[in-house]
């Protein structure tokens, strides 16, 4: 009797050194950030294509769950446990009732090696290796020579490149759109430039600046260094940074469509998973959580409401507990308890890589795959990507 694959295998290949510089025509510049290998050269990871399935179908039943989990916060107009100043409630409400499309988010999911998928959070905000997961894994499945230790598989989980350019029209925005995000980083720039590239291919016009070249002109709202008004802007900057700033008090005079908008402060906070428990209990998806930790049985993890990348993670009742780095200069706000399950772990030639699948929502469809694995079992913004295969 032949024993069933297991859901997701990470397979070992042949070292390709070559490929990462070959992507850097795709924008794909910082594959190598301070020597620090980001781009996985010897690896890859098989899923099942009943893993893939498992995945599309939990990415759509949790969406739409979402939806129900924000509608009856914004009902009951309590957002104390999400760690909001008053002034980004109401964007929040204001945003929620005009009903503002989405353009994407990514949730991240935690895949037992027997197919079993658990919700560890929902990316809705301002998600990051986008342009890894749409193109770069992309070019590399379809340009390295198949075979056990180049590049396994038949097939690959992605579509999100077509979403998106599909998705744009759908936005109801402007002709031009413009794109912002902090000028030093190389990996934001980068993605930014990727979606400008989507919204061209959608038929928009796409202007970049910088989130620091954004002013204030009075009787035109938000502009850019010339004047232009910022009619439409996506912004890879989250809200809560910006309403923390000396410009933060202009947010609700502004007239400018924001892209992720205001509502979507609420599918991002980390706060959203004590709602979605209290409102399913039991849900094979979900892990319990609760904003007390004496509520959550056994070994939990403790997240920033509004954490980003990793950040102020620590892991209690394990027996070696652990924490990740303090960011500096973030807005504070409640920590969530989420129950502790661990990432399994997979073999290297170094030690154990654990993944988390992150999987790309693109309004509310699920549109593919893009896997970040670590040596440790908290992700954080320092982790690798790894392409991945369909066996």
């Amino acid at each position: 009797m032949t024993r069933p694959l297991p859901a997701i295998i990470r397979r070992t290949l042949k070292r390709d050194d070559a490929f990462p510089v070959r992507a850097e025509s795709l924008g794909f510049a910082f594959h190598t950030p301070d020597g620090r290998e980001y781009w996985t050269r010897d690896a890859c990871y098989g899923l099942t294509p009943e893993a893939v399935a498992a995945m599309e179908a939990a990415a759509r039943e949790l969406s739409g769950m979402i939806d129900a989990a924000v509608a009856s916060i914004v009902t009951r107009g309590n957002f104390d446990a999400f760690g909001f100043t008053p002034r980004l409630a109401a964007l929040i409400e204001a945003s929620h009732r005009r009903g503002e499309p989405s353009l994407y988010g990514r949730f991240d999911f935690r895949l037992g090696t027997d197919g079993t998928v658990k919700l560890y959070e929902f990316n809705a905000e301002t998600p990051a290796a986008l342009l890894e997961a749409a193109t770069v894994q992309l070019a590399w499945f379809e340009e390295t020579e198949p075979g056990p230790s180049t590049r396994p598989g038949v097939d690959q989980w992605n579509g999100i490149d077509d979403a998106l350019v599909a998705r744009w029209p759908r936005m109801d925005l402007p002709s031009l759109i413009h794109f912002a995000a902090e000028g030093g980083r190389e990996d934001e720039v980068a993605q930014v430039a990727y979606l400008m590239a989507t919204a061209r291919a959608a038929g928009h016009g796409a202007e970049f600046l910088a989130v620091d070249d954004i002013s204030w002109r009075d009787g035109g709202g938000f502009v850019t260094p010339d004047g232009t008004p910022l009619a439409a802007c996506f912004k890879l900057y989250p809200w809560d940074w910006l309403d923390i700033e000396e410009g933060g008090r202009l947010l609700p005079l502004g007239r400018t469509r924001w892209i992720e908008p205001a509502r979507r402060m609420l599918h991002a906070s980390k706060a959203i998973l004590v709602t979605l428990w209290e409102m399913f209990p039991r849900h094979p998806l979900l892990l319990p959580a609760s904003l007390d930790r004496a509520a959550i049985d056994g070994p939990a993890i403790g997240k920033p409401a509004l954490g980003l990348e990793g950040y102020g993670m620590r892991v209690e009742g394990t027996g070696a507990d652990e924490s990740t780095e303090i960011a500096e200069g973030l807005p504070p706000s409640p920590t969530i308890w989420q129950q502790w399950a661990p990432l399994p772990g997979h073999a290297t030639p170094q030690g154990t890589a654990y993944p988390v699948m992150g999987v790309w929502m693109i309004g509310d469809e699920p549109a593919g795959l893009g896997i970040r694995e670590g040596d440790d079992r908290v992700t954080t913004f320092e982790d690798r990507f790894v392409p991945h295969v369909i066996l």
